[in-house]
């Protein structure tokens, strides 16, 4: 049996206005989720530069000793050739001298110093699925390692 119009029962609730929410506000944490985690990736690509940074310079000046000037009495100096040597053994080790965008600048002060320059770039996880957001961010990282002699 039909009824008319007036007599129609409204429904008057907001029952299911949940259910057309759910899915966007999904959708919201899953984006912010994925902006916490690449921004993260990219803290922790630099937190790794600086310290491979910091090892090699610590590396750089115990390992660039001149040794046989060090014997001769001529007192702690440090030799370019080894200083090298030690800063690219570092980085080869860790791994990350293939993904350096830059050679390492090393520079052998007079106070006996030893200062590693590095620069690289760190890629995004989730960010390289939208379109122009892909691109790497560079990083930069320098470290100097002093030495102390009593």
């Amino acid at each position: 049996m039909l009824t008319p119009p007036d007599q129609r029962r409204r429904c008057t609730t907001d029952r299911g206005s949940v259910l057309m929410l759910l899915p966007a506000a999904f959708m919201i944490l899953l984006v912010l989720g994925a902006i916490a985690v690449d921004l993260t990736a990219i803290r922790v690509g630099q937190r790794s530069l600086l310290s491979s940074a910091t090892d090699a310079a610590n590396d750089a000046v115990t390992v660039g000793l001149d040794e046989s000037a060090f014997r001769a009495g001529e007192g702690y100096r440090l030799d370019p050739e080894r200083v090298r040597s030690a800063v690219y053994g570092v980085l080869f080790a860790k791994g990350i001298l293939n993904h350096l965008t830059e050679t390492p600048v090393i520079v052998i002060h007079p106070d006996r110093s030893v200062t590693v320059s590095l620069r690289g770039r760190v890629e995004h996880i989730f960010a390289r699925a939208l379109p122009g957001a892909s691109d790497p961010v560079p990083v930069h990282a320098e470290a100097t390692a002093h030495v102390v002699t009593r």
